[in-house]
C-alpha cells in the first residue's frame, strides 16, 4: 500500500462508543493494517490497546478524509474535553475544524454571493465548542506553536479567533464595553456574548472570498489598483453577513476591523471611540498574528518584535527583507487603540509566547 493514500491522525480524534463512518488503519511491521470497519464501535479499550502497543497514531484512507473532518467537527466539544489527551493534539483537532469551516464559509459564499445560515449556525457550534478549551492559558501556548507558519488566509481567521477569544476572556473590562450589559448577565449569557466575539473573529475576513488569490498571495508591494481591490472586502463582508442575524456589535467588529485609531483607515476613515471596542480588539490582533506570519516577501516575526512594532519601539537593526512590507502588514503604534494595545502586550507576557 502507498504511505501517500493515508493521513496520520491522533488516536484521541476517536470517541469510545461512537460509530465512526471511515476505516480506521494502523501502521505495524511495514504496511497499514484495517483496525475498525467502517461502522464498527471504537471502545475505550481498543483505545487503551492502541496506547498499550506505542501506536501514538492512526490513519484514514485519504478517500474518506471528508468523512473524518465531519466526525471532528460533529465531536470537537467531547475531543477538547478529553482529559487523557495532550493539548497539542487537541490543539491540532480545533486547529483542523476551525480552518475546514473557515475554508467552507468562503468557498460556500463565493458561490452564493451571501452567507447562508447554516454556514453561521456551523461558526456558532464550532466556536461554543472550542471556548473553554481556547481560554486555558496551557492549550493557548499549543494553539501559539502554530505562530510562524505560512500566512493562509483560513489559518489567519482561526488564530484571530483564538487570540480573540483568550484576549477577552483575560480582560473581561473589555468585554463590558463591548456589550454594556456583559457584567450584569449571569454566565451562560457572558457565554454566548463571548461565543458572539469568536464568531465574529473567525468571520472578519470573510469578503476576501472575493479577492483574487493572485493578490492575496502577491509576494510584492500591491498596486495602487490592486489595493483599492483589498480595501473593499469590510463592506464586501457586511454585505455578505447583511442576513446573518449577527449581533450589532459583531457586524460592526467585522466592517471597522481596518480602521486606524488616527483615522487613516478604511473603509469609512473612522477615529478613536467612534470604531467599536471589537473592532479594535481585532485591528490589534489581525495585525499582530499577520507580523508573526511567514509571508512569500518575509519572515515572520518573533511575538515579541512584533509588539515591539506595534507601539512605535523597534528595536535592533531591520533586515532588508523586515522592509519588504506593504500595506496589508504594517503595524504602527497610530494604528492602535494604545490602552487595548497595552493591555494585549501584558496579556502575551501572562500566556508566556516564545519571544
Amino acid at each position: 500500500m502507498d504511505r501517500e493514500r493515508y493521513r496520520a491522525i491522533p488516536p484521541c480524534a476517536l470517541i469510545p462508543g461512537t460509530l465512526p463512518d471511515f476505516q480506521i488503519y494502523i501502521y505495524s511491521e511495514g504496511r497499514f493494517v484495517l483496525w475498525a470497519l467502517e461502522g464498527n464501535k471504537v471502545t475505550a479499550e481498543r483505545l487503551g490497546r492502541l496506547s498499550e502497543g506505542g501506536h501514538k497514531e492512526v490513519f484514514i484512507n485519504l478517500d474518506e478524509e471528508f468523512k473524518y473532518e465531519r466526525h471532528l467537527e460533529t465531536n470537537l466539544g467531547t475531543i477538547l474535553e478529553d482529559k487523557h489527551s495532550s493539548n497539542d493534539n487537541k490543539a491540532s483537532i480545533f486547529s483542523d475544524v476551525s480552518t475546514n469551516v473557515v475554508k467552507d464559509a468562503f468557498e460556500t459564499s463565493l458561490g452564493l454571493g451571501t452567507m447562508d445560515l447554516e454556514t453561521i449556525h456551523r461558526t456558532q457550534r464550532m466556536v461554543e465548542s472550542a471556548l473553554s478549551f481556547i481560554a486555558e492559558s496551557k492549550s493557548l501556548q499549543a494553539l501559539a506553536k502554530m505562530i510562524g507558519h505560512d500566512y493562509q488566509t483560513y489559518e489567519h481567521a482561526t488564530k484571530v479567533l483564538w487570540f480573540t477569544v483568550a484576549f477577552l476572556r483575560h480582560n473581561p473590562e473589555i468585554m463590558e464595553q463591548i456589550d454594556p450589559g456583559y457584567e450584569a448577565a449571569d454566565k451562560k449569557q457572558q457565554m454566548e456574548i463571548l461565543k458572539q466575539c469568536g464568531v465574529g473573529a473567525l468571520l472578519h475576513d470573510i469578503g476576501k472570498a472575493f479577492v483574487s488569490h493572485e493578490i492575496i498571495n502577491k509576494n510584492e508591494p500591491l498596486t495602487a489598483v490592486e489595493w483599492e481591490i483589498v480595501k473593499r472586502h469590510p463592506l464586501t463582508s457586511l454585505a455578505m453577513l447583511i442576513d446573518a442575524d449577527l449581533p450589532p456589535f459583531v457586524m460592526k467588529g467585522i466592517v471597522h476591523h481596518h480602521e486606524d485609531f488616527n483615522g487613516g483607515g478604511y473603509p469609512m476613515g473612522l477615529e478613536g471611540h467612534n470604531i467599536t471596542p471589537l473592532a479594535r480588539v481585532l485591528r490589534i490582533i489581525d495585525v499582530f498574528e499577520a507580523m508573526t506570519s511567514r509571508r512569500p516577501y518575509k519572515d515572520p516575526m518573533p511575538p515579541m518584535k512584533a509588539a515591539q512594532i506595534m507601539i512605535g519601539r523597534p528595536e535592533g537593526k531591520v533586515g532588508r527583507k523586515d522592509r519588504r512590507r506593504d500595506n496589508r502588514d504594517e503595524g504602527m503604534k497610530w494604528c492602535f487603540d494604545e490602552e487595548l494595545l497595552r493591555k494585549f502586550i501584558v496579556f502575551l507576557g501572562d500566556v508566556k509566547l516564545d519571544s
